[in-house]
């Protein structure tokens, strides 16, 4: 499991997602994402945070858990839970009334480089790696899709979407998905903080707000839509394949 570390520098709370297991990625399971709501909806009430780090332990995260991804393929009940969580996790993220910015070491990888498109600024160590390989077990992402076109454009989200392309920190900067690349993440992130701070926080709070309300519907939608295809024969096989090292039988 994944939990979430939280240490507070003045007006700034970094939360840093960290593997309870050694050596293991960072995943979006059941808990993580309750864990995630209630830590933004307890930051958002505290008048002295005016910012927010999120940050991973050497990687920002490879994507939802392949075994709750599995459980859904079997169960729809539990499928409609776990994806109504992540919908309201990204509805709370999207929000949230004060800047995030993420830093972004090792992966970011499905549902966790989707959870990059609700923060303000991206900083990546030159190492980084993006992908969205939610086809390849017969998924989609649907944050990126709906979001991500209108920051990477329609180019960049097919190839990752459709091609199950990974992009380097460079072609990530290059896409609008990355603000910066650099392996001091401190000087960064105080670079921007000093900036933040010469705007409103109720301003502040009220660009977030707009820049992501028209997406509501929409969103609200695709996540109804992946309810059903994570329940399709391709996913149930994508999923077995991912999970057993083989390929699934539309690849053959």
């Amino acid at each position: 499991m994944t939990r979430l570390v939280l240490q507070e520098e003045e007006s700034v709370i970094k939360i840093t997602m960290e593997s309870e297991e050694e050596g293991k990625y960072n995943l979006i399971d059941m808990k993580f994402m309750h864990d995630f709501i209630d830590t933004l909806r307890a930051l958002e009430k505290e008048r002295r945070i005016r910012f927010i780090i999120l940050r991973g332990e050497g990687n920002f995260g490879a994507g939802a858990d392949i075994k709750e991804l599995k459980r859904a393929s079997e169960d729809r009940e539990y499928a409609t839970n776990f994806f109504s969580t992540m919908h309201e996790m990204f509805m709370t993220l999207f929000n949230f009334p004060k800047p995030i910015i993420a830093n972004v070491e090792g992966v970011a990888y499905g549902t966790s480089l989707e959870l990059l498109l609700g923060c303000d600024f991206v900083i990546a160590s030159e190492t980084a790696k993006f992908a969205s390989l939610a086809g390849k077990i017969g998924l989609f992402s649907p944050i990126l899709i709906i979001i991500g076109k209108e920051i990477l454009g329609w180019k960049t989200v097919k190839e990752m979407e459709f091609l199950g392309k990974e992009l380097t920190a460079k072609e990530a900067k290059e896409a609008r998905l990355v603000y910066e690349i650099s392996n001091n993440f401190d000087e960064e992130n105080n670079k921007l903080i000093q900036q933040l701070k010469q705007i409103a926080p109720t301003a502040l709070a009220q660009m977030r707000s707009l820049i992501y309300r028209k997406y509501e519907e929409e969103i609200k939608y695709a996540f109804n839509r992946l309810v059903d295809q994570v329940q399709t024969e391709d996913a149930r096989d994508g999923i077995y394949a991912f999970l057993t090292k083989t390929k699934p039988y539309w690849a053959i």
